[in-house]
């Protein structure tokens, strides 16, 4: 680090590192950058020291230092996988731990740049090296270093590998999945050894083939996991959390298209109807009466209780993040952009790829009949309805706040409440209205949401985004059903949307507003009602004005979409005359045609839609002047 090395201070003093300890150091809000600098200096001289009083206490100051993200980051560059690395292998099991936990601190709070340097300075050698050791002949005995360092080196992997493709590769080539399958067995390892190694094998079967492939082999021990029962209450949340983690890896390794599978899908909603069961208002009742009302340490007794009641939320919304997935897979969609018209503007090979084309994915269902029958049978969709709503009063999110625990809970409510919302997004399509109480409470909870969407907006983007999406949603499905709901709305009950749409930052939010302001006008198309009119009216100016001024080639795509929805059917003819459809998209072209230009290096997700609006906005347009001016 090319500093001086420091003179060290004799075993037998009170404090041998010369140091602050863990505690000073946590406490200590006074210390400056630079001094931070200089302890970091200091902690690399002392974790490679010979004696394991200092070398376990540096190792514990870098942990602390870790849970800045900025300290994790610089920590990572500063090749502390070349550092402490090695003592992975060491021969002392409370060396061994310590290690674990710290790099998995650093990997966790330094997120992908952290994990980036950790794996190029090949940490995965020695975690592999370790895991191989541990698979020989090792076996728990109760809760000691040995178990410690296992789930921390485990729990490295698993984020190491959640950020970093490389950490992926790496675990294939060294086949960590037949390692950790062993481990599988709860009657030897226990259920915290168990529970990590599942966590870690749903990572692993993302999406990846070659750990898919290992992991099916052992899809009989997954079920027999699902089966589990909790001897008592304090351990009924870490069965619940396993059987969870269980469900995971089960509906990423199966295909639910195979009749043969039906039946481990079955079993995969069981578990989610029950962890969905348990009420988070009791949970949020059991953490309020933890909390301390005022800034005071916490017990370990109460630390352990708050613990456990947020494994019970992280279930919730890893069963709702289940439940979600389950309804659909992704297939390939490759837009067809040729056309007969010569007039029509074509997606120039320089502007849209035929790679990029071809990359583009949709959603689509696929949830068996068998499925939507257990869904049903076990009142799944008015679990999701009741995750939705938000249980946390002001009164208990003051309590909350107090503390980080209780920050970090709260967090967990909101992630439980977008995760209701993308999950009941996905079964729209694919359900009866019924099944969601029928026409009026699905316009009921539109509304209801649309509240809640006023108040997150400027706070939480993730879930203004899932909430619209949920809003959006509902809309499609009254929009198909043809239903007759918006009997009295006028332009001012509109306008709140439109405002939105401007002054919302979030890309996402403000296209699944656009697409609610497409679905509404086409309900009201559909009611044949002439007091909508004036209504349908504002609509269509705004996507026109939106689609001429707005600079996001994104935005202003789907704003056309959503015109070329409206006016699809020949009844809409008169209304087109009377907003002058024509001359407006007709103004629009050029504007279209130089945004996709300037930003084609850059459409991403908008991909799909700018393609479809460039193959059709000129055909639209002709067919329009034929009927409108013949």
């Amino acid at each position: 680090m090319g500093k001086q090395k420091r003179q060290r201070r004799k075993p037998h003093k009170e404090n041998p590192t010369g140091l602050p300890s863990v505690q000073e150091f946590e406490l200590n809000e006074e210390l400056t950058e630079s001094d931070k600098e200089k302890i970091l200096q200091n902690v690399y001289d002392d974790v490679q020291s010979c004696n394991l009083e200092e070398k376990l206490s540096a190792l514990q100051i870098l942990a602390s230092m870790s849970g800045d993200s900025s300290m994790a980051k610089q920590i990572a560059n500063d090749r502390i996988a070349k550092i402490i690395g090695p003592l992975l292998l060491d021969y002392n099991a409370a060396i061994r731990a310590n290690t674990a936990s710290t790099l998995r601190e650093i990997a966790e709070n330094g997120k992908e740049e952290a994990c980036n340097d950790l794996v190029k300075d090949d940490i995965v050698t020695p975690l592999t090296a370790l895991l191989r050791q541990y698979y020989s002949d090792w076996k728990p005995k109760g809760a000691g270093d040995e178990k410690i360092a296992f789930v921390q080196t485990v729990s490295l992997l698993w984020t190491l590998c959640a950020n970093n493709e490389s950490a992926i590769k790496r675990a294939n080539d060294e086949d960590l999945i037949s390692l950790l399958i062993k481990f599988l067995d709860i009657d030897i390892y226990g259920i915290d050894i168990v529970t990590v190694v599942v966590r870690y094998m749903i990572c692993l079967s993302d999406e990846n083939d070659a750990a898919i492939i290992k992991i099916k082999q052992s899809q009989s021990i997954l079920l027999s996991l699902l089966d589990l029962k909790a001897d008592n209450d304090t351990a009924a949340f870490k069965v619940l959390s396993l059987k969870t983690a269980v469900a995971d890896v089960l509906v990423n390794i199966s295909n639910y298209t195979d009749s043969n599978q039906i039946s481990v899908f079955h079993k995969v909603l069981l578990v989610l109807a029950e962890v969905l069961a348990i009420d988070h208002r009791q949970v949020l009742s059991s953490l309020i009466s933890i909390l301390p009302h005022e800034n005071n340490a916490l017990s370990k007794d109460k630390k352990k209780k708050i613990q456990e009641n947020r494994k019970i939320l992280e279930a919730q919304e890893q069963a709702l993040q289940i439940l979600a997935n389950l309804c659909f897979e992704y297939e390939d969609n490759t837009l067809d952009s040729d056309t007969d018209d010569s007039e029509t503007i074509e997606i120039e090979s320089e502007c849209l790829d035929d790679d990029s084309m071809n990359k583009d994915l949709t959603m689509i269902s696929t949830l068996p009949i068998e499925l939507i029958e257990v869904i049903n049978n076990y009142n799944l969709i008015n679990k999701i309805w009741d995750k939705i709503e938000f249980v946390v009063d002001k009164d208990s999110q003051e309590i909350l706040d107090q503390i980080e625990d209780g920050k970090a809970t709260l967090k967990q409510f909101y992630d439980i409440q977008c995760a209701a919302y993308l999950c009941l997004n996905n079964l729209l399509p694919i359900m009866e209205v019924d099944a969601f109480g029928g026409v009026d409470n699905l316009f009921r909870k539109w509304m209801e949401i649309g509240t809640e969407f006023k108040r997150v907006t400027l706070d939480n983007i993730k879930l203004a985004e899932a909430s619209t999406a949920a809003m959006r949603a509902i809309l499609q499905c009254l929009a198909e059903v043809r239903a007759n709901v918006f009997k009295h709305l006028t332009c001012n009950d509109i306008q709140p949307m439109l405002n939105d749409v401007h002054q919302c930052s979030d890309m996402n939010v403000r296209i699944n507003l656009i697409r609610m302001l497409c679905n509404l006008a086409q309900i009201l198309l559909n009611n044949k009602n002439s007091e909508n009119y004036e209504t349908i009216k504002l609509v269509s100016t705004f996507l026109l004005d939106i689609s001429k001024t707005e600079t996001q080639i994104w935005i202003i795509a789907e704003s056309i979409d959503a015109i070329m929805d409206i006016y699809a059917e020949d009844e809409t003819d008169h209304l087109a005359i009377d907003i002058e459809l024509v001359p407006k998209l007709l103004s629009v072209v050029p504007h279209f045609k130089n945004k996709m230009h300037q930003q084609k290096k850059h459409l991403k997700d908008g991909m799909s839609v700018v393609s479809t609006v460039n193959t059709n906005l000129m055909r639209f347009i002709k067919y329009k002047q034929k009927r409108l001016f013949k």
